[in-house]
């Protein structure tokens, strides 16, 4: 496995955190204090570490 599909898979990750923390929230998926504030934190958090690894992992051109 390379590793843009393991920072593709922490957006993914990232993305449907967001979307259960907002549905916690909202209280579609039911009220509970932490749980859809932790959502969106956890969401933010691996959508970030997703872009930065993919930017950081960027092959550098070969220079001549």
């Amino acid at each position: 496995m390379k590793n843009a599909v393991i920072y593709y898979a922490a957006i993914a990750l990232g993305v449907i955190a967001l979307i259960v923390g907002i549905l916690y929230i909202t209280g579609i998926l039911g009220v509970h204090h932490a749980r859809g504030y932790a959502g969106l934190g956890v969401g933010v958090l691996l959508i970030i570490v997703g872009v930065v690894g993919m930017v950081m992992s960027k092959p550098k051109a070969v220079a001549k």
